[in-house]
């Protein structure tokens, strides 16, 4: 007996589709060989740090990133923050904390907040699990030893996280913060250009990233500060910024 032509016709349609169904699974198998880190990135459900928060009000922050064992201009910070009578963050390494713990009190005393960035500054997303979590909380010992107070929050080095960094840092009951505001002083810009980025850039709720250990954010912080106070901002730390966030 003949087989219909219609047969002909869905058995032909039904290798086409099997066909086709196999070319498109040979690509997704070049694209997985070739792009794993996007694949990876999709198939995780990624974490992801505060880089600002929406106010009502005026409110930013400045954070000052302190990593340098023998600080050279974390006091000049902290006068003149103190002459204008605003309080600020200073993430800090445990190495810093240990190495400075009376400047850390005086920080505290005056009112300024120190929070988490590592204990030695290493890049966290490249170690492991239980390493991450020890290093984490090597730093908020050293910050407690040092001021009483344990932090609450964590900045990742050199702003590198993955999703395991902030489950750690959740586990110990932090939470992770970025910025928004780039001032720029550690690419070598001069005062004046640091005072211009942060300025132009600043906006309510924003996270200001400046760093203690660069002479031009010393010069660049009276008019910073000034600028800011001028355009109708309140100067708080990070973890008055965020409120609940954090």
């Amino acid at each position: 007996m003949k087989r219909p032509f219609g047969g002909r016709v869905l058995l032909i349609r039904r290798k086409y589709i099997a066909a086709l169904a196999l070319c498109l699974a040979v690509a997704g198998i070049f694209y997985i060989i070739n792009h794993p880190a996007l694949v990876g990135a999709a198939a995780e459900e990624r974490t992801l740090p505060i880089y600002s928060v929406q106010r009502d009000d005026a409110a930013i922050s400045l954070t000052f990133n302190v990593t340098t064992a023998e600080d050279a201009y974390t006091v000049q910070i902290m006068q003149t923050l103190n002459a204008f009578d605003v309080r600020a963050t200073f993430f800090v390494t445990g190495d810093w904390a240990r190495e400075n713990a009376g400047l850390a009190a005086r920080l505290a005393e005056s009112g300024h907040e120190l929070k988490n960035l590592s204990d030695d500054h290493s890049v966290l997303r490249r170690l492991s699990a239980s390493d991450i979590h020890a290093n984490v909380q090597a730093c908020s010992d050293a910050i407690e030893a040092a001021t009483g107070v344990r932090p609450t929050v964590f900045r990742a080095p050199y702003g590198e996280y993955d999703g395991r960094v902030v489950a750690q840092v959740e586990a110990l009951g932090m939470r992770a913060i970025q910025w928004s505001v780039d001032s720029g002083d550690w690419r070598g810009l001069d005062a004046n250009a640091i005072t211009q980025q942060v300025q132009s850039r600043a906006f309510p709720g924003g996270i200001v990233l400046l760093h203690s250990n660069v002479q031009q954010t010393t010069l660049a912080l009276p008019d910073i500060v000034q600028g800011l106070l001028e355009a109708g901002y309140t100067l708080v730390p990070v973890s008055e910024l965020v409120g609940g966030a954090a």
